[in-house]
C-alpha cells in the first residue's frame, strides 16, 4: 500500500487504470475483512436446541388465565436459570393444550430444570412431565424398518458371596501399602494371615469394602471399579473422573462418588448416584467444593437419604430418586442429624434462636411427623448417638453454666420402645470426650477428663440408669472399641505418642468390669473389630510417621496372634458379612447345643496347629481324593460286569456247600501234680 502526503489545497488525480485496480481489490475482499467489527454484533440464532425443555401436564385453561398460569410457572423454573423466553401454544378454542415452550440462557440450566421438575407435583391432579426438545426430535426421527436386536452370548455372574462359603470361617481383610499402592485381600487363619488375591496398582488411592461384603471398591484417575468373585474379577465400573469420596448404600444397590470437578464443561454436575449393579446414572447434583463427607445420609435399609440445604431437611426416596412429597421439610437452624440404624426415624437438633430454644426431634419417615422431642437451653453443642438396634437415643448436650467460664455436659437418653418415649438425663460434671454404646446390650461408655489424663465410666440402662462397677481412673486412653456382639470392649490410646500405644481388654458382662489382658502397639492409629467378634486388628497407618507401620492381630481376649511390619501401609479393613439369614429361635438352639460341636472344634484346631504344612495336607487331601475317585469308578463298572455275566447264564445253578471241620494241635504242656 502506498501512502501519499498532499499539500493543504492540492487535489490527488486518479488514474482510470488506478481506479479499476481498487474495484478489483474491494470485490476479492470477504465482509469479515472489510466489516468485521460491525459483523460480530449481529445477532446469531442459536442452531442448537438442547437449551429448550417441553413442560407436559401443565393446566388447561382459556385466555383469561394464562397470563396467571404463566407467571406461577415462571416462578418454579425460573429457580435454575435465567429464561430468555417461553411459549404456551393455544387451540382453536383459545385455551391451552397443555404444555409449554421455555428457552434457557444454556444447556446446563436446561439439564438442572430436567433433573429438579420432571414429576414435581403442581397440585393434585398436575405432575410436570419434562423433557429436552432434542428428544422428541429423535423420538420422530425412529426408522420405520425395525431390525431385531442380536441376542448376546450369555455371560455367568461372578458368584458375590463365595468367600462366605469357606469351610473354615475365615473372616477377610484387605490392605494397602507400598509406593506403587500394593493391595491385598487375606485371610486371618490360625496364627497367621492366609493370602487371597494381591496386585500391585490395583488402586490410586484406598479400597472400600460394600457393607455386606460383596464388592471391593477401588480408586482411580478414570473412575470407580468394582471387583467381586472368587477371583475378584472386575464386575462394574463408574466413569467419573478425579473422584474424592466415593460410598455405598448400605443396601449396596447404589453407589455415590463425588468431584471436585464436573464430567464436562457442558455438564456441571459432580455428585453422581449410581446403580451399583447396571452401572447407570440414576441421579446427580451440582455441588460446591466439599471438604467433608458424606454429603448424603442413608436411612439403614437404603429406602431414603437425606442432607441439611439451608434451614431446610431434604430427604429422597430410593428409587426414585425424588424429594419426598416434592418438597424439603423447613427445619430452621437445623445443625445436624443421625438416621436410627435399625428404623427410618432421623434424629436431628436445632440451635438457640433469640427466646426460641434449642430442640432435640425424632422425626418419623416418610410420614415426617415427630415421634418425641426435647427443648434445651444455653446449649453450646448437642452431639447425637443412636443405639444399634435402635432402642435408646443418646444426646450429649455441652451446656455453658451462668456467670462461669466453665461448661457442663448432660445426657438426654430417650427411651425409644418405652410408652410415650420417657426422656431420663443425668449429669457429668467432667469434661466429656466420647460415649459409645455397646452393639447388643442396654450399655455404654464414656470417656471423660482431658486428653492425656481420662477416665472411663460404664453404664447400664434398667429403670433407672446406674454405673457398672467403679470409674477406671487415669486411663491412657482416646477411644472405646465394642465387639459387634457386644460384652466385650477395647480401650485405646490412638493417635498420641503419650498413650504408649495401650491397649486394654475388658469384658463388661458381669456386675464389675473385668480386664483380661492389657498390651502395647506403638503409635497405634486405628482399631478395628472382625464382623464376627473373634479378632480385634490395631494398625499404625503411614499418616503423619513412618515408624513401625503394620498391623497386630489380637483375639477378643488380648491374645497376639501375629503381626505383620508393612512399607508406607496407608490402610486395613475388614470384610463385612451379611447379616444372618437365621431367626433368634435358630441361635438359641446353637447356644443350647454348643458343647455337642466342642469336638469338632478341638479337632479342626489341632490340625490348624499340627505341625504338618498346610500344602502337606492339600497334597494328601487330593491323593485320598483321586484314590476314592477311582475306587468309586471300579465299583461302578464292577456292577455292569455282573449284570452282564447274570444275562449269559441261561440256568441258575445252586452252588453245594460242603462243611469241613479241621483242628490243629498248637501246643502240649504237661504239668506235675503237687502233693498236699
Amino acid at each position: 500500500m502506498v501512502a501519499l502526503c498532499l499539500e493543504e489545497g492540492d487535489h490527488p488525480e486518479f488514474h482510470p487504470d488506478d481506479i479499476r485496480e481498487a474495484e478489483k481489490l474491494v470485490n476479492d475482499m470477504d465482509d469479515h475483512v472489510l466489516i468485521g467489527d460491525v459483523l460480530s454484533r449481529k445477532p446469531r440464532r442459536d442452531s442448537s436446541i438442547e437449551n429448550v425443555i417441553i413442560v407436559d401436564n401443565i393446566p388447561v385453561t382459556d385466555t383469561s388465565k394464562v397470563q396467571k398460569l404463566t407467571n406461577v410457572l415462571l416462578k418454579i423454573f425460573s429457580k435454575c436459570g435465567k429464561i430468555d423466553s417461553h411459549h404456551i401454544p393455544l387451540d382453536d378454542n383459545q385455551k391451552t393444550k397443555g404444555y409449554m415452550f421455555i428457552v434457557y440462557k444454556n444447556v446446563q440450566e436446561a439439564t438442572s430444570a430436567i433433573s429438579s421438575f420432571n414429576g414435581h407435583k403442581l397440585d393434585k391432579n398436575h405432575c410436570f412431565a419434562v423433557n429436552r426438545l432434542s428428544d422428541f426430535e429423535q423420538c420422530m426421527n425412529i426408522p420405520d424398518q425395525w431390525d431385531e436386536p442380536r441376542a448376546e452370548p450369555y455371560k455367568p455372574q461372578q458368584h458375590l458371596k463365595s468367600w462366605l462359603l469357606d469351610p473354615d470361617c475365615y473372616d477377610q481383610f484387605a490392605i494397602v501399602h507400598g509406593k506403587n499402592r500394593t493391595t491385598g485381600v487375606h485371610s486371618c487363619g490360625q496364627g497367621q494371615a492366609i493370602q487371597v488375591q494381591q496386585r500391585e496398582n490395583w488402586t490410586e488411592s484406598y479400597v472400600k469394602f460394600s457393607p455386606k461384603g460383596s464388592y471391593l471398591a477401588t480408586s482411580h484417575k478414570q473412575g470407580i471399579a468394582l471387583w467381586g468373585g472368587p477371583d475378584f474379577t472386575r464386575v462394574g465400573r463408574f466413569l467419573h473422573p478425579n473422584v474424592t469420596y466415593f460410598q455405598f448404600s448400605p443396601c449396596e444397590r447404589y453407589f455415590v462418588t463425588y468431584s471436585k470437578t464436573s464430567l464436562t464443561p457442558e455438564d456441571p454436575q459432580n455428585l453422581i448416584i449410581w446403580e451399583t449393579r447396571s452401572c447407570l446414572q440414576k441421579r446427580s447434583f451440582t455441588l460446591p467444593v466439599l471438604n467433608y463427607w458424606p454429603y448424603f445420609k442413608w436411612s439403614f435399609d437404603g429406602h431414603y437419604f437425606a442432607t441439611i440445604t439451608g434451614d431446610n431437611l431434604s430427604v429422597y426416596a430410593t428409587p426414585s430418586m425424588k424429594l419426598l412429597d416434592n418438597k424439603k421439610i423447613n427445619v430452621q437452624n437445623i445443625r445436624d442429624f443421625v438416621w436410627c440404624p435399625s428404623e427410618n426415624w432421623i434424629a436431628y437438633w436445632q440451635s438457640e434462636n433469640k427466646n426460641i430454644p434449642a430442640r432435640v426431634t425424632i422425626m418419623a419417615v416418610p410420614e415426617c411427623e415427630p415421634i418425641s422431642y426435647k427443648n434445651l437451653f444455653n446449649v453450646n453443642n448437642i452431639a447425637i448417638y443412636w443405639q444399634n438396634s435402635g432402642n435408646y437415643l443418646a444426646v450429649k448436650v455441652d451446656r455453658t453454666i451462668k456467670n462461669k467460664k466453665e461448661s457442663e455436659n448432660v445426657f438426654e437418653i430417650f427411651r425409644l420402645r418405652e410408652k410415650d418415649i420417657p426422656v431420663e438425663n443425668f449429669e457429668i460434671k467432667s469434661k466429656v470426650i466420647s460415649l459409645s454404646w455397646d452393639p447388643k446390650g442396654p450399655r455404654f461408655a464414656v470417656i471423660q477428663g482431658e486428653q492425656g489424663r481420662t477416665d472411663v465410666s460404664f453404664f447400664k440402662i434398667g429403670e433407672k440408669i446406674l454405673p457398672i462397677g467403679k470409674t477406671l481412673v487415669n486411663k491412657k486412653c482416646s477411644c472405646i472399641k465394642w465387639s459387634p456382639l457386644g460384652q466385650y470392649c477395647v480401650l485405646a490410646g490412638l493417635n498420641n505418642i503419650s498413650f504408649d500405644g495401650v491397649l486394654e481388654f475388658w469384658d463388661i458382662g458381669s456386675d464389675t468390669p473385668t480386664l483380661m489382658n492389657d498390651a502395647h502397639h506403638f503409635m497405634v492409629t486405628n482399631i478395628a473389630w472382625d464382623p464376627t467378634g473373634r479378632y480385634v486388628c490395631s494398625s499404625n497407618t503411614y499418616g503423619g510417621h513412618s515408624v513401625e507401620n503394620g498391623y497386630m492381630m489380637w483375639t477378643f481376649q488380648g491374645s497376639k496372634l501375629f503381626e505383620s511390619s508393612l512399607e508406607s501401609f496407608v490402610q486395613f479393613q475388614w470384610r463385612p458379612r451379611p447379616p444372618s439369614l437365621l431367626s433368634e429361635a435358630h441361635f438359641k438352639e446353637i447356644r443350647k447345643n454348643m458343647k455337642s460341636y466342642t469336638r469338632d472344634f478341638e479337632i479342626k484346631d489341632k490340625i490348624s496347629q499340627s505341625k504338618a504344612s498346610k500344602e502337606l495336607v492339600e497334597a494328601r487331601r487330593s491323593v485320598y481324593d483321586e484314590f476314592m475317585a477311582y475306587r468309586r469308578k471300579k465299583e461302578k463298572e464292577l456292577e455292569v460286569l455282573k449284570l452282564q455275566y447274570s444275562e449269559l447264564r441261561t440256568e441258575t445253578v445252586e452252588e453245594e456247600y460242603v462243611e469241613e471241620i479241621i483242628e490243629f494241635f498248637m501246643k502240649e504242656e504237661v504239668e506235675a501234680a503237687s502233693k498236699e
